[in-house]
């Protein structure tokens, strides 16, 4: 009888047992990138490569209302619930009660402070300062209780929600976050979305799981990877052969190719960046002379490119050469009949070099290959422009972003990303400000802004009137491009390959939305 129950409760056992472990049949989905950043802590690893992967495993404070449309211009709720702006100088935010971290805390309001705090961001001895780019208004962030977080400014600023949307808003818990620091934390970074990191080497791959606590809803994946394989060919070998479920990054020659292997879908999505070449406009003589110092050798340059003719040729109809911060992503600010100051004239072109004191001196150009996809080819067509109009160029292409962000050179590759705060704040005073990479970084700083860009760049911020910061927007365009320390090339084109086992949903963004609501099996 004793052996009979002991064999009755182990068969009742393993058929209980059985079905728990069968349950879940989500699959292991495999992505194969072109790399990975060093780092995935939001401000710290806020790069192209990251920006796939962070939205798998953070939330924003505040979202962005992808499901009604792909630019995602309305605001939605996320880790916050509510805002509301109590006076000129202070919003509230409500947030959101339940919601877990990946280590199993429960996020609260003094999480979301800590986040915004002058400790981690913004402070004399901030943690990440990088992230003083969004946060250059904040006077101070307090947790008044267990759910609320008001946030004071120095100016008021109305569209402070639209920050939360950046890597700012991802949240972070505040005792892991210290306790581990900043670059551990970059590692095996702990958030509150639909999946958990478990496995990161910047050489080769990151590895999510499915987080099944997540306040959003059950994750449709088992599992995530990431994995590195930099060669287009082999990335396409694997969809086809069913190694991988998704890969980014098609060349636009084999984008044809790509749609004619069965069980494969194509998908191509205009991104929140833009493309661009900075011209050095600075004489620094330790570093030998600098012909591209001389605006009207910068403006002969300009003239000699035929974008719209390149852009068609290497996206089609898939995205559009802008004329400088005229962004259709920023529609308040955006005027399809705006022109650009100097575009495409050859005869113009000759006579900016003609004007110039440029005696045919060397022009490096210093460039990371693959940086963007079809970038490699563009910069063939650019580089011969200018050679046929009589400019010594040299394409000094190096394969790590280190190698190519130091002088000398007098054109540098560099795109700039517009997700902020709706307008193009980002874009023109981020990018290029006083404290921006452009003006300040002393490896590869290109320019330094006039005093009146400055001067227009500080009432702009402090302006709340749309009608009238979109003027001083536009007066500091006009000034940009009379010095023309850069040229516009296109707005990003994001493009992924994605087995027909799955519906996706896209967003125009790099960003890959991989949870509930935006992913199913089929």
């Amino acid at each position: 009888m004793h052996i009979f129950k002991t064999a009755l409760v182990a068969a009742v056992a393993g058929m209980l047992a059985f079905p728990a472990m069968a349950q879940d049949t989500r699959p292991d989905f495999v992505i194969a990138v072109n790399g990975l950043y060093r780092s995935i802590e939001p401000i710290d690893g806020n790069s192209t490569n990251s920006q796939r992967i962070m939205d798998s495993i953070y939330d924003p404070i505040v979202g962005r209302n992808y499901a009604e449309d792909p630019e995602g211009g309305e605001l939605r709720p996320g880790l916050a619930t509510a805002w509301e702006q109590v006076d000129d100088l202070t919003w509230h935010f409500t947030i959101r009660e339940g919601v877990k971290f990946h280590n199993g805390q429960t996020m609260t309001a003094e999480d979301v402070a800590f986040t915004l705090s002058p400790e981690r961001i913004w402070g004399e001895n901030a943690l990440v300062p990088a992230g003083t780019r969004y946060t250059e208004s904040f006077a101070s962030v307090t947790a008044l209780d267990d759910k609320t977080v008001e946030v004071k400014t120095t100016i008021p600023d109305p569209n402070l929600p639209y920050r939360f949307v950046t890597p700012l808003g991802f949240v972070v818990p505040k005792a892991a976050y210290l306790e581990q620091g900043v670059e551990k934390f970059g590692q095996l970074p702990i958030g509150t979305g639909p999946y958990k990191v478990v496995e990161f080497d910047p050489a080769s791959h990151v590895k999510l799981e499915a987080f099944d606590d997540y306040w959003g809803g059950k994750p449709p994946l088992k599992s995530i990877e990431f994995r590195i394989v930099p060669e287009f060919s082999a990335r396409i070998a694997g969809m086809v052969s069913g190694e991988f479920d998704l890969m980014v990054n098609t060349p636009v020659d084999e984008i044809e190719t790509v749609k004619s292997y069965p069980g494969l879908n194509y998908v191509s999505r205009p991104g929140d960046n833009y493309i661009i070449l900075a011209y050095n406009t600075l004489e620094l003589p330790e570093f030998g002379p600098n012909p591209v110092a001389d605006v009207n050798l910068r403006y002969a340059m300009s003239a000699a490119i035929d974008r719209e003719t390149l852009v068609s040729s290497l996206w089609g109809d898939a995205t559009i050469a802008p004329a400088p911060f005229n962004f259709p992503d920023s529609p308040a600010y955006y005027d399809p009949s705006i022109k650009p100051l100097i575009g495409y004239d050859p005869e113009a072109a000759k006579a900016y070099l003609a004007k110039s004191n440029y005696k045919g001196e060397e022009v490096q150009v210093n460039l990371v290959r693959g940086a963007y996809p079809n970038f490699d080819l563009a910069m063939e067509y650019v580089a011969e422009q200018w050679r046929n109009l009589g400019i010594n160029v040299k394409l000094n292409i190096v394969d790590s972003w280190p190698l190519a962000l130091q002088h000398p050179f007098g054109v540098l590759n560099m795109s700039m990303s517009t997700t902020f705060d709706g307008t193009p704040t980002r874009s023109i005073w981020g990018f290029w400000g006083p404290d921006s990479a452009r003006a300040t970084r002393e490896a590869d700083r290109s320019w330094a802004p006039p005093a009146e860009f400055v001067e227009i760049g500080r009432q702009y911020l402090a302006e709340p009137d749309v009608t009238k910061k979109v003027a001083l927007f536009r007066q500091m365009v006009d000034i940009w491009e009379k010095e023309q320390p850069g040229l516009m090339l296109w707005r990003s084109v994001v493009d992924w390959v994605v087995s027909d086992k799955y519906d996706w949903t896209t967003i125009n963004s790099n960003a890959m939305l991989l949870g509930p609501g935006y992913l199913t099996v089929k």
